[in-house]
């Protein structure tokens, strides 16, 4: 009983650390071990940009800046009204961290969260502070 009782504790705190946002200085400090790992990143958007790929997807994407450094968000889909950020907005991103991608033969990406919406995940961008 002691074993599952403490097992339970172990797993919820796991999961609190897993779900815990961190800066984006942070993320990249532990970019190794972040790599194709859900994070929660914290950050200020900065040349935030709303597309539509060749195929006519639409997707999203900006800089998430920290302090010192700055890292890349690409969500597939829109974000409409009060949801979209703006330059200056302080946000929280909620996706997959990869320290790489290969888009094709041409273009990498490097330090991107993908926010895109995952079935059962709570994955996206919410907008914790509007600059002003």
């Amino acid at each position: 009983m002691k074993k599952a009782v403490l097992m339970g504790v172990v797993l919820v705190s796991a999961l609190a650390v897993a779900v815990e946002a961190m800066t984006v200085d942070k993320m990249l400090k532990d970019q190794d071990a972040l790599d194709g790992k859900e994070v929660t990143v914290t950050g200020v958007v900065s040349d935030y940009r709303q597309r539509e790929s060749r195929a006519g997807n639409p997707y999203v994407n900006f800089k998430l800046k920290g302090e010192n450094k700055i890292a890349n968000v690409y969500l597939r889909g829109s974000l409409e009204g009060d949801k979209a950020p703006k330059n200056g907005d302080t946000v929280e991103v909620m996706g997959i961290y990869r320290k790489e991608k290969k888009v094709n033969d041409s273009f990498t990406v490097k330090d991107e969260v993908d926010a895109s919406p995952v079935e059962k995940k709570k994955f996206g961008v919410k907008i914790t502070k509007r600059g002003e």
